[in-house]
């Protein structure tokens, strides 16, 4: 698939970010804007063909983080106590529900709020948006981001929010047994994210990806400016 930039529409729409080199930025801006730039890749998560194994990667990641999480719980657990009793009762059991749903409502807004963060930090500009019922994403509207910035924007809230779920259970195991719905959903919501790094990981780092509200676009320069160098 190779489709050009056309028209000064479409170039001032394309921005660059990278906060941390404005030099190396402003020229490959500059490449961008003369619509030295085409398309070579696409993906759109909702389409047919991706709902199936994206459907199939977020069972597995549940199957895998529900059983990660429930042993490390029950680990830590026998740890601190030296048993694995513990006694339940009706009401304990309606409050462990209602605390595990409420933690994955609340953690669906964290982690958009994490990739929101990660835009920040390489200078984008994010924005949020809902599709119900319970659909939230955060994206970067024409917003270019270089394929290695784009991966860590992609993946920190699965491995933020991840590692913060194991240090919570390791420590007070019995706490993290009221969150366990959302620890477990956050790894499993990320599929999304993790099939779109895997198919950007395959790819050269020179690439520059843009992204849309249900995947992204893949943009190369046609040419290297002297001096400049790719991530």
């Amino acid at each position: 698939m190779i489709e050009k930039t056309q028209g000064v529409g479409m170039k001032s729409q394309l921005l660059l970010v990278d906060r941390y080199r404005p030099e190396q930025r402003q020229k490959f801006q500059v490449v961008i804007d003369a619509g030295q730039l085409h398309k070579s890749d696409e993906l759109e998560l909702l389409e047919p063909t991706q709902l199936r194994p994206l459907a199939m990667l977020s069972l597995k990641m549940l199957v895998v983080g529900g059983i990660v999480f429930v042993v490390l719980n029950l680990a830590a657990f026998y740890w601190q106590q030296h048993t694995l009793q513990f006694s339940l009762s009706f009401w304990g059991v309606v409050l462990w529900l209602v605390c595990n749903i409420v933690s994955y409502i609340l953690v669906l807004p964290l982690h958009e709020l994490i990739h929101a963060l990660a835009f920040l930090f390489w200078g984008g500009r994010p924005y949020f948006g809902a599709k119900l019922p319970l659909a939230l994403y955060c994206g970067a509207k024409r917003q270019l981001f270089w394929r290695n910035h784009y991966l860590v924007v992609g993946l920190a809230p699965l491995v933020i929010i991840t590692l913060a779920g194991l240090l919570f259970t390791l420590f007070s195991p019995v706490l993290a047994s009221y969150v366990l719905f959302a620890t477990v959903g956050n790894v499993a919501g990320a599929a999304g994210d993790v099939l779109v790094a895997v198919k950007l990981w395959r790819q050269d780092n020179r690439i520059l990806v843009e992204d849309t509200e249900v995947g992204y676009r893949v943009w190369r320069i046609e040419e290297e400016r002297p001096g400049a160098s790719f991530h």
